[in-house]
């Protein structure tokens, strides 16, 4: 298992004890993304692979709230 996602699995173990709800909902995600790629793909995702899920999931949320500020 790479470093970030072990590092991501503790972060989701503290939210879950610190009972952070929002965090929790944000790494959960982030989690998921990761697992989608490595089930589709076969493969384990490195550390340089999992950044640029990251960044995308990132740019996409960006995106999303620019075109809601812009709906107004």
């Amino acid at each position: 298992m790479s470093d970030l996602k072990s590092q991501l699995k503790d972060a989701q173990k503290a939210a879950m004890r610190a009972k952070d709800k929002a965090r929790l909902t944000v790494i959960r995600g982030m989690l998921a993304a990761i697992k989608r790629i490595e089930v589709d793909e076969r493969i384990e995702l490195d550390d340089a692979r999992i950044l640029s899920v990251l960044d995308k999931m990132l740019k996409q949320r960006r995106d999303s709230i620019s075109q809601f500020e812009a709906a107004g």
